[in-house]
Parts: structure tokens; C-alpha cells; sequence
């Protein structure tokens, strides 16, 4: 019996090192195999436009697909789309031109995201193994738990742009890091063609073009600082001189939501000076503290989370401190910091910068554990390396138990279930009215309601940078809702009666040759404000 055993016995110990050689060699795939089909199976079947800027990326593919130019198809006169940058609504526009009839294709936009979250799960883990230097198990791990989570699959179900962002980022990176490191005019070129395309998908990519002509000029690489940068503005500029022909004759009531970024951002800072950019740091410090502390302590409130948000900022501050080195990563941890920076500064809510990065975010902190472990077992410190691990593995289980009940109660459907409501009750009011056939109106959801109305559709507010920091006053929506009119005329305003518009609206003072009248029936949600003329 003995005989035929021995064979057996061997082939399972040598089948062993293969198997985890070969999972070694597919780790990659692995990883994008797992987040493909998580992405599926979370997918929502809610409209798109719930999260309005979906439902603005979706209109100007719409424009681009039919021939119209980058425009804002929904909005009066057509104004060029100036807010976000065009390659993400390129990409939709490829889907709409070879898919059903809008909205049949709504499952075929739906399946770009999940996709390209695949992708970019991929890349993570060579990036992880690469750029900073995880054994293959640790970059898989670390790359399947960061983007099987709430947030990454949150944004994976909507029609945001954050999925490619992140794509292009980690590719971006780590030829940016060669050229710093190495050299190379063609690398150099190479780096600033993806720069250039990162910055056409989000415009906070510029923070790795920032980082790299810095670092060149430290590294007194002058050829390929002169090549990266002149290549990045020249391919950026087509975009820029868009933008800067439109923003003049831009509509004022509409630059919020629809002009462009840092003129609004400095607008707001102009007028609130420093008084305002404290206000907006600690709105935003304060956001990103409570948002690590729940991840990361989910189970238990108070003292805890905040216990747990300091720890994290630790561990992730000491990973970009490791990275920032020579001969680690460079680019990567000033880019980082960067965009930390911009986020911080941002008259905004800050959430999404963040759920973008957090497969990075995760990569970054291990960077920093295992290198301080080594460092630390390396000068006979066992005890301070066994504490660091036991702290990190702490977070860990916090952060797994966060995802685990979020995924569980379908917290990751919730940013577009809340509104989806709302949402289908607005347009159904619009396409059950034929009297609003071809008519202007202005209403919450605006984008929705172009894209499942054929309407043009103005918002029912003005987006300022002030609202960050301070809610709205009646008075101020009252305000807002009188110039939206003065300035573009529309035939009916459709709210929600429970929302904030609704009592503005009824509170509002038109021209002499206007009035608002209430001809909805008693009791139904969505209130219809017509204009009637004396």
C-alpha cells in the first residue's frame, strides 16, 4: 500500500507551491474577477440622474452622441458644458450611439462601471506589488477589501466618472514614478499623455502633474521635466481654451452646478475671505474624522471612533512619510497630498474624493505597516513590530465590519434609492401633463427629468459655496427662485411639497406680468406651479 501512496503524497506537496505560484501569476485577474461580480450583483435598477451629476455626464453624451457639441442639451440656449471635463461623458456618448433607445439602454450604461472597477482592481494589485513593494497576497487582499466596500460600490452603481478616475490613475502614477526615478524623454511623453487624459476624466488629476514637475526639478532631470509639462499643457490647452471662451457669457445663475470649478471656488473665497477657508476646513476635517471613525469602529460610537480615526490618520500618514522617500514613491505620496489639500479646501462635500482614493488609501497604509515591520524586526524591536501589526489587524476587522453589515443591509444602493422616489414621482407628473409639452420648467432633479422627459429643465437653485459651511435661509431660496425666474422665464415649477423649495416658491414675488399659481391636486407629493399672466 505503501507504493502507490508515495506518489500521491508528493504530487500534494509539490502541488502546493504551484498552486500558489500560479494564483501568484493570476492575482490580478483574481482580484478582478471577485470586484466584477460584486459590482454585478450590487447593481440597482434606479433611473439615472437620482444623483444629479449622472444625469448631467448622461445629457452631454446624449448632445455629443447626436451631433449637438459638448453642450448642456437641457438648459436654455444650450450652453457649452464647461463643469466637467470630457472624456467620461465621450465614453457614454460610444454607449448611447450603439445601445437600444435611451431609456432601454439604462442596463447597458449600468454595466460600464462595474467593468471598469474591474479594471481598475487589476491594476491595484500591480500596482500594490510594483510601486510599493506588497508580496502578490497582500496587494490582492488589500485591493478586493478596499473595493468590496460601501463606498467604492456606491459610486460603482451610479454613472459617476470616479471608476475610470481611479482606472487611470494607478497607470498614471506609476509611469509618472519611473520617469522621476529613471528618466526617459519617451517615458516622459508617455507620463504626460496620461496625465493629460487623467485631468480630461476629473480635473483633481492635476495634482500628479503638479507632483511630478516638482519632483523632476528636484531630481534636475531637465529634458524630461521640459517634455512632461509642455506635452501635459499643450494636450490640456484645447480643453482650457473651451472653457475660458464659455465662462465669460456663462449664465450666473447656473455657474454653480454647471460653470466651471475654480472660478467658483475662488468667487467664494473672495467674498469670504479667510474667515471662510476656516469654516471650510473644519467642516471638512470634520467630515473626514467621523468618516474614518464610523469605517473603521463601526460597532461602537463615542470615544472609540475617534480613538479609531486617529489611529488611521497615523497609519496612512506614516505609509505617504515611508513613500515619500527616494527610492519608494514619491510622486505617489505628493500627488497624495496634494489632493488631500485641494479636497480639504473644498467648498464641498467631501465624501466622494475620498471613497475615489480608498483603494489607494488602503495600499498606501500597508506600504508604510510592512515597511516600519521590517524595519522595526530588523533592529530586534519584535514587541513595537508585533504592536504596530496588532493595531493595523484592529482597523482591519473595524473596517471589514463596516462593509460587511453595510453590504449586508444594502447601504451601498441607499445614495440612489433615497432619491429614486422622488425621482419617478416628478417624472411621471411631467409626461402624465401634455400641457407641458415643449415647454421650459424648472424643478428638483433637473437632469432626471430632461433625460426621462426630453424637456429642457432648469434647476430650482442656485449652488453657492456658502451652503457648505451654513444652510440656506428661506429668504435666500426666495431670492434665488426670483432671479432663476427674471432670467429665464419658465412655464411651470415641479417640486416636491415636502421638500425646502416648495414653501420658497409660494413665498416668492414675480414681475408684475407673472404669478405662480397651485393647480395640483389636494394630497398629491408633486406640486405643479404654474405661470399665469393677468
Amino acid at each position: 500500500m505503501s507504493g502507490p501512496s508515495a506518489p500521491t503524497s508528493s504530487a500534494g506537496a509539490k502541488g502546493g507551491p504551484a498552486l500558489l505560484g500560479a494564483l501568484e501569476r493570476r492575482a490580478p485577474w483574481v482580484a478582478a474577477i471577485i470586484v466584477l461580480v460584486a459590482a454585478i450583483a450590487t447593481m440597482t435598477s434606479d433611473p439615472i440622474g437620482v444623483f444629479n451629476d449622472d444625469g448631467i455626464y448622461l445629457l452631454t453624451a446624449k448632445a455629443l452622441a447626436e451631433g449637438h457639441g459638448y453642450v448642456y442639451p437641457h438648459l436654455p440656449g444650450t450652453p457649452p458644458a464647461i463643469h466637467y471635463p470630457p472624456v467620461w461623458p465621450m465614453l457614454l456618448a460610444i454607449v448611447w450611439k450603439i445601445a437600444p433607445a435611451f431609456p432601454a439602454s439604462v442596463g447597458w450604461f449600468k454595466l460600464i462601471n462595474p467593468f471598469v472597477i474591474a479594471a481598475a482592481a487589476a491594476a491595484g494589485v500591480r500596482f500594490g506589488q510594483r510601486q510599493f513593494g506588497l508580496p502578490w497576497w497582500v496587494a490582492l487582499g488589500a485591493v478586493v477589501a478596499s473595493m468590496l466596500t460601501v463606498p467604492v460600490l456606491l459610486l460603482t452603481n451610479l454613472l459617476l466618472s470616479e471608476p475610470l478616475f481611479l482606472l487611470l490613475l494607478l497607470p498614471t502614477l506609476l509611469v509618472t514614478e519611473r520617469v522621476v526615478r529613471e528618466g526617459g524623454v519617451g517615458r516622459a511623453l508617455a507620463a504626460a499623455a496620461l496625465v493629460a487624459l487623467l485631468v480630461l476624466v476629473r480635473t483633481l488629476g492635476g495634482v500628479v502633474l503638479v507632483a511630478g514637475v516638482l519632483l523632476l526639478m528636484r531630481e534636475r532631470r531637465w529634458r524630461e521635466l521640459i517634455v512632461f509639462a509642455v506635452v501635459s499643457v499643450v494636450l490640456l490647452l484645447p480643453w482650457q481654451r473651451f472653457v475660458w471662451a464659455a465662462s465669460p457669457t456663462f449664465p450666473d445663475e447656473l455657474r454653480g452646478s454647471y460653470g466651471p470649478y475654480l472660478e467658483w471656488v475662488v468667487e467664494g473665497y473672495k467674498a469670504g475671505g479667510f474667515a471662510f477657508f476656516r469654516e471650510v476646513l473644519a467642516a471638512n476635517v470634520a467630515a473626514t474624522w467621523a468618516m474614518l471613525g464610523i469605517f473603521m469602529s463601526p460597532l461602537v460610537d463615542g470615544p472609540v471612533r475617534n480613538l479609531s480615526a486617529a489611529l488611521a490618520t497615523l497609519v496612512f500618514v506614516a505609509g505617504l512619510l515611508v513613500l515619500a522617500r527616494r527610492d519608494r514613491a514619491p510622486v505617489t505620496a505628493l500627488a497624495f497630498s496634494g489632493y488631500l489639500v485641494a479636497v480639504l479646501s473644498w467648498p464641498f462635500w467631501v465624501d466622494r474624493f475620498y471613497w475615489v482614493m480608498w483603494p489607494i488609501v488602503l495600499l498606501v497604509a500597508l506600504a508604510g505597516t510592512t515597511t516600519i515591520v521590517a524595519a522595526l524586526r530588523a533592529r530586534g524591536r519584535t514587541r513595537a513590530a508585533g504592536a504596530l501589526l496588532a493595531l493595523v489587524t484592529l482597523l482591519a476587522i473595524g473596517h471589514e465590519t463596516y462593509n460587511a453589515r453595510g453590504l449586508g443591509r444594502g447601504w451601498e444602493q441607499s445614495a440612489s434609492r433615497e432619491m429614486t422616489g422622488a425621482g419617478i414621482r416628478l417624472v411621471r407628473q411631467v409626461n402624465d401633463d401634455r400641457s407641458l409639452d415643449g415647454q421650459l420648467i424648472a424643478a428638483e432633479l433637473a437632469p432626471m427629468l430632461a433625460l426621462y422627459t426630453g424637456l429642457q429643465v432648469l434647476p430650482v437653485e442656485i449652488l453657492t459655496t456658502r451652503e457648505h459651511v451654513q444652510d440656506k435661509t428661506q429668504a435666500e431660496r426666495v431670492a434665488e427662485l426670483e432671479r432663476i425666474d427674471r432670467r429665464f422665464r419658465p412655464s411651470a415649477y415641479l417640486v416636491m411639497q415636502a421638500g425646502p423649495f416648495y414653501s420658497a416658491l409660494r413665498a416668492t414675488r414675480l414681475d408684475s406680468a407673472r404669478s405662480l399659481v397651485d393647480l395640483s391636486p389636494p394630497g398629491n407629493p408633486v406640486r405643479t406651479l404654474r405661470i399665469q399672466h393677468p
